[in-house]
């Protein structure tokens, strides 16, 4: 069934990418269910045929965001490459129109891809966006790069730095409506001042992380569906309470968070919350319960496999039996925390391990102070090599700036040197060209003026003429029915009294009048229905306007002309321009066949092209002419070419000597 499902949802969604329609190219693609149930290899198989799919689109915002969209999808699956080569070939696109909006997101997704294993280059990227939102003004989306460089900053330990970066991202979102972001960047905050072992403001921060959260939870149903932020959110808070010997406060706030159905919906939470519980009771001298509470917690970790979590509750308990004086349980269960920080590369938990270590395991006190020394030694190193990085990369980037800018400059004072050499060697001729630059432009306007006046005038004449032509029949239909035809009535009335003479030869006679008579009175009836019609066409048909044209044409020649309108358009919705084009191109064809062609025959069409653009064809099998050599001779074949091009469509002329000419023009639109 699943495997049904994907032919059909392929078949419907990448069969229309042959020929995109709009409604389609859209994020909600990624909300149907038959996407949703997918797995993930086959969603990857999905996401790979329509990135192949969309390379003949159009350079239009339409595709730019749904690339973005596709982009995030690949990131959402863990697919990092895949989502930076969509990423990039949205910022070649955003930069070829120079969608400075859609740069600067281009920036922003691609810095989420490097954001996991190269922090230097997502940091690089999100920088660079942050620079072209504050160039656009937008303070939402320039506060959000500021909390993603912060959020680098953190992971890389370089606390300060975060801060400051948090801060100038929290001036800026104060008043945001992304509550989500406002949230994370309260949280960030905390934990960057807890770390700086700024305890007082970090649990601020918490505290309104907390109520941010809490008008979160009332609004976003959705928001809390993967993650508890609540229960993180007080874990840390009860973490400050605890460093600052607030005990009490820090198990009523973890306590707060307990729920009966806590251990089965949320289990790795629950261990968490369990953990640190018995952590802090332990902190505070209450020993009650809490062995049983952080061993509960380390085997729930275990069975989750959470590797990560199991490094603390590890040390927790090493330093729980030191305090009951279990060395060898405590050295036991430090070791195995200190192996697993290894395994995992997690220096500040290396670090604590090793602390402990050298309190607790009198024998090798010396080994691991010496390497806590080494460990911290490296640790110092690599946070000041972080920082000079990071600051680097910004100081790099406005160098590049800078010098940029200089180098325009330079190149602007000698483009200003050079243009005054030219201005002061040509002055006059320059002076001339302007003016006849100007006189051609007016002359193009008064142009394109008078074929707006003339085809007014058609259009006037024809309207007239139509109603002319119905009034004319009107009063031919009433002058045949309310006179001839009753004259006629009564002349046979006569015939028919005088038709009672006895006389055999005269009565033959008159009844072959009245016969005769009755036959005229049918005819003049019949003509008279004809005439008057209650199936009065419109006024004013442009499509008539180019029969009455070629018609006319035809009376005047020899060649036989014909004209058909495949194109199905309303006419009266087609731009003025386009109408008068081909208007003026078909009389000017029609010409030169009466002039030169010696055509039998001449057809003209209206009709769509493959890409549904309107196609002119003007077609004659005449004597021809030798295109590549006269193309751009006469008057009249360029006239058509730069009607065409003031109308913006493309003029082609095919003809061979005894073959015929065809002309085609393809106006770039579609109808």
């Amino acid at each position: 069934m699943k495997n049904t499902t994907l032919l059909f949802f392929l078949f419907f969604v990448i069969g229309s990418c042959t020929k995109p329609k709009v409604a389609n190219l859209s994020s909600q693609l990624f909300e149907k269910n038959s996407y949703k149930t997918l797995n993930q290899d086959k969603k990857l198989v999905f996401l790979d045929s329509l990135n192949s799919s969309l390379s003949s689109l159009k350079n239009d915002t339409l595709t730019r965001n749904f690339l973005f969209d596709l982009s995030a999808e690949y990131y959402y699956l863990s697919e990092s490459s895949k989502s930076l080569a969509v990423c990039q070939k949205v910022l070649k696109l955003s930069e070829h129109t120079k969608d400075t909006m859609a740069i600067a997101k281009s920036f922003y997704y691609i810095g989420d891809t490097y954001e996991v294993k190269q922090k230097d280059s997502a940091y690089y990227y999100y920088h660079q966006a942050e620079k072209l939102y504050r160039l656009l003004n937008n303070q939402e989306m320039t506060g959000k790069m500021l909390f993603n460089k912060a959020y680098v900053l953190f992971y890389e330990g370089n606390f300060l730095e975060s801060e400051i970066l948090l801060s100038k991202a929290l001036q800026l979102l104060k008043n945001s409506e992304d509550k989500k972001l406002l949230f994370s960047s309260c949280t960030l905050m905390g934990s960057t001042l807890s770390r700086l072992e700024e305890y007082n403001n970090a649990e601020k921060y918490y505290l309104l992380a907390k109520k941010v959260l809490n008008h979160l939870l009332e609004n976003d149903v959705v928001f809390v569906k993967n993650n508890n932020y609540k229960i993180s959110v007080s874990v840390k808070l009860a973490e400050v309470y605890r460093k600052t010997a607030q005990y009490n406060k820090a198990i009523q706030e973890l306590e707060s968070i307990m729920s009966p159905t806590l251990k089965k919906d949320w289990p790795t939470y629950y261990a968490t919350i369990i953990g640190n519980l018995g952590y802090t009771k332990m902190k505070s001298g209450n020993l009650s319960g809490v062995e049983k509470l952080l061993k509960e917690a380390l085997d729930i970790s275990r069975k989750n496999s959470n590797e990560a979590s199991q490094i603390y509750k590890l040390s927790y308990l090493g330093e729980y039996y030191a305090v009951v004086r279990d060395t060898l349980h405590s050295i036991s269960y430090l070791k195995q925390s200190l192996q697993l920080a290894e395994k995992l590369q997690s220096s500040d938990d290396i670090k604590i391990s090793l602390k402990l270590l050298s309190k607790i395991d009198y024998r090798n006190n010396s080994f691991y102070n010496k390497r806590y020394i080494d460990i911290s030694d490296s640790l110092t190193k690599v946070q000041r090599n972080n920082r000079n990085k990071y600051a680097r990369i910004e100081y790099e980037t406005s160098v590049v700036e800078d010098n940029n800018k200089e180098l325009s400059i330079k190149n602007l004072y000698l483009i200003l040197g050079l243009l005054a050499v030219i201005l002061i060697a040509g002055g006059i001729l320059t002076y001339r060209y302007i003016e006849n630059k100007k006189r051609e432009l007016a002359h193009q306007q008064q142009h394109q003026k008078a074929e707006e006046e003339i085809f007014e005038l058609l259009k006037d004449y024809q309207t007239k003429f139509n109603a002319i032509k119905l009034k004319e029949q009107n009063r031919i239909s009433r002058e045949l029915h309310d006179s001839v035809l009753n004259k006629l009535y009564g002349t046979r009335l006569q015939l028919g009294i005088l038709n009672s003479s006895d006389a055999l030869e005269v009565k033959e006679k008159r009844l072959g009048y009245v016969d005769l008579l009755q036959e005229i009175e049918l005819e003049i009836r019949d003509i008279s229905h004809d005439l008057h019609t209650d199936d009065i066409e419109d006024h004013w048909e442009y499509i008539h306007l180019l029969s009455d044209l070629i018609q006319e044409k035809n009376e005047l020649a020899t060649t036989h002309f014909s004209f058909s309108d495949e194109s199905n358009l309303n006419w009266n919705t087609i731009d003025g321009l386009v109408k008068i084009t081909i208007f003026r191109i078909v009389q000017e064809a029609l010409s030169n066949v009466i002039k030169y062609s010696e055509a039998a025959i001449c057809i003209v069409t209206l009709t769509k092209n493959e890409n549904n653009k309107l196609l002119l064809l003007i077609e004659d099998n005449g004597e021809g002419f030798e295109s590549t050599t006269q193309e751009n001779d006469g008057i009249g074949l360029k006239n058509m070419q730069e009607r065409a091009r003031l109308a913006q469509a493309e003029l082609t002329i095919a003809s061979k000597l005894g073959e015929g000419t065809k002309i085609e023009v393809v106006f770039n639109c579609q109808y």
